[in-house]
């Protein structure tokens, strides 16, 4: 390289691509993905205070939990997620679970640490724990998504990362099925991987970490497990993206 060419770029660096529409940017609060971009997220700032779904209409609940909520408490504390599962958001976030982009991982990364510096900072977290992949499924999209999650995120809040959950079942997707039928087919999905000592876990408090809620019963299921087999005190849960219970 030229050392004029070397000057140019010091008095006038290229500017970072945005990793979501592919344009080059000036500024953006997350780094790699740019400002226009983030404008079109619906990122969720009234929830139900339990799965911390979006809730259409939101007037009728009015800080109370949703109806599912209310008819079927989960069994984490809370649950809370960055952005509405729709629109162009859906697009990027389909993109890094489908279209072999892990890269996407770390601004996804980055919106997880704002929320988790708003809403779980204080729980006194233990351990971050991601929602295990069949191996059958990783094999074919080549890398769990909540686990790349779960590890950038890990790094910016300085909270060990245990990769510790096996899926023992290759469930069927579950928005496809009854709210009954999705429980029979997660019942007994979940183990602790071998030679992992349960004792580790007992009385601690753990965020489960995942890409999307969509209809909560794979977070409830898990939290289920992490609290009677893993023996844990707390579990909180929090994910790129959740589905809205929409009322009628």
């Amino acid at each position: 390289m030229k050392v004029l060419d070397i000057l140019k770029d010091l008095v006038y660096p290229e500017k970072p691509v945005c990793l979501a529409c592919g344009r080059r940017y000036d500024h953006s609060e997350i780094e790699g993905v740019c400002d226009r971009c983030l404008a079109r997220f619906s990122f969720i700032t009234d929830a139900c205070p339990v799965c911390g779904r979006e809730v259409v209409p939101a007037t009728l609940i009015e800080g109370q939990p949703c109806p599912e909520c209310k008819e079927e408490r989960p069994p984490y504390n809370y649950a809370r997620s960055v952005f509405t599962y729709s629109g162009y958001a859906r697009e990027v976030l389909l993109e890094y679970k489908y279209g072999h982009r892990p890269d996407l991982a770390e601004p996804f990364s980055q919106m997880l640490f704002l929320y988790y510096d708003e809403y779980f900072k204080d729980r006194d977290i233990d351990f971050l724990i991601p929602v295990p992949m069949h191996g059958d499924r990783k094999t074919y999209r080549g890398y769990n998504q909540a686990a790349r999650l779960a590890k950038e995120l890990s790094k910016k809040i300085k909270v060990e990362y245990k990769d510790v959950l096996f899926r023992v079942k290759n469930s069927l997707p579950l928005y496809t099925l009854t709210k009954k039928a999705r429980k029979l087919e997660l019942e007994g999905a979940f183990e602790l991987k071998d030679k992992i000592d349960p004792a580790i876990f007992e009385n601690k408090n753990i965020l489960i970490i995942d890409d999307i809620i969509t209809t909560g019963t794979t977070s409830s299921e898990i939290s289920h497990f992490v609290l009677k087999e893993m023996g844990a005190k707390n579990v909180y849960v929090l994910t790129a993206a959740s589905v809205p219970v929409k009322l009628d």
